[in-house]
């Protein structure tokens, strides 16, 4: 967006001095929780006498668990306690319960987060005027552009309350107890000192998002005979499976599953002290980054120009073909058909050598 497009933005009026609540309505994704983090740091500036309150479901509170830029986590319990009109009405009053909110921000684009922030009796509502939610909103923003990235989307939504941008790149907190816990893992495996650590991502939200699991176990194979490297393996537990295909060739004293730092924290510290990551276009992907760990990114059917991991200069890679029907996201096929090997054609033209040589670039470089 230029400087001319910010400056259009609608101003809204928040005076730090008299804003004492802040509810803050973030994503359902990791990804997006850590791309909300230098909005959420530049509001933190902002309003340093206000507390922020986060609304989310329980994976992403447990991702910002000991973040010091929140005061208050408040969980999102869709399919329980909060499920339905009368589900949404108890979150409200909850809400209300802890004191009046001065102003909402709401990060996530659903009518549903504007229902609860108007529920909750905010005086201030800003978001985005999508998803027909734009009479809830006290201060309806006009969506950004198609090829804005998603992290600045979020810096858009502070700027018009008067925040100044402190930080563009995404940060990720972890406490020392999960810092000493990898630590110990490390040791406790034999794998500290490694001369290449990498952390591996072969899963997606959905199958044909994810590069070939075979490439991942060659790419493994590679490292491991050339550059003496050992592996992190990260994903849920419905991608054991994947991981297992990877690992194939592996002896296990070459490689950590999830299983071991099975907590989304405890994993993102073994993350941070690994000397490489190569995974798909994932919440990990972001996470990595953050944490400054020299990342390759896969991309098939998401777009780079929205999503790519941000790091410091010269850290991040990004490898996609950025074909004219991306983001198709979870609408495969439908304006491409399949490769033969069940994955688009925009992953499928991603190779091991192509890969290979991002990675060692960028472990040179680091």
């Amino acid at each position: 967006m230029s400087r001319a497009a910010l400056s259009r933005l609608p101003a809204v009026p928040a005076d730090p001095e008299r804003t004492r609540r802040i509810l803050v309505r973030a994503n359902n994704w990791i990804g997006d929780v850590v791309m909300i983090a230098p909005a959420v740091h530049a509001l933190r500036r902002r309003f340093p006498r206000a507390a922020i309150a986060m609304v989310a479901k329980r994976w992403v509170l447990d991702a910002v668990s000991g973040n010091p830029w929140f005061d208050e986590l408040i969980e999102y319990d869709h399919e329980g306690a909060h499920r339905g009109l009368a589900g949404r009405l108890r979150l409200a009053r909850g809400i209300r319960a802890q004191g009046p909110v001065d102003l909402a921000i709401l990060f996530q684009k659903a009518f549903d987060a504007a229902a609860l922030a108007w529920l909750a009796g905010a005086r201030t509502r800003v978001g985005y005027a999508t998803d027909a939610r734009g009479f809830l909103l006290t201060h309806p923003l006009p969506p950004p552009p198609a090829d804005r990235h998603h992290a600045d989307a979020f810096l858009d939504l502070v700027r018009a309350v008067g925040c100044e941008e402190i930080d563009p790149l995404p940060s990720f907190h972890l406490g020392e107890r999960e810092r000493a816990g990898a630590d110990a893992l490390l040791a406790r495996r034999g794998f500290t000192g490694a001369p290449l650590l990498v952390a591996l991502h072969p899963g997606a939200s959905k199958g044909p998002r994810a590069w070939h699991a075979e490439r991942f176990a060659a790419l493994v194979e590679r490292l491991r005979r050339r550059h003496a490297a050992r592996f992190v393996l990260i994903g849920a537990a419905g991608e054991r499976a994947t991981l297992e295909r990877v690992a194939a060739g592996l002896r296990k004293e070459d490689w950590i599953g999830p299983e071991e730092a099975p907590g989304l924290l405890d994993a993102a510290a073994l993350l941070a002290r690994c000397h490489l990551f190569v995974g798909n276009d994932s919440g990990p992907m972001h996470l990595a980054a953050a944490l400054g760990v020299p990342t390759v990114g896969l991309f098939g059917p998401g777009r780079p120009a929205n999503t790519a991991p941000r790091g410091r200069p010269g850290s991040v890679v990004t490898i996609g073909r950025d074909y004219p029907c991306a983001p198709c996201r979870q609408d495969f096929f439908r304006e491409c058909p399949p490769a033969p090997s069940g994955k688009p054609f925009c992953l499928e033209e991603i190779g091991v050598d192509e890969v290979e040589e991002a990675a060692l670039r960028l472990v040179q470089r680091g």
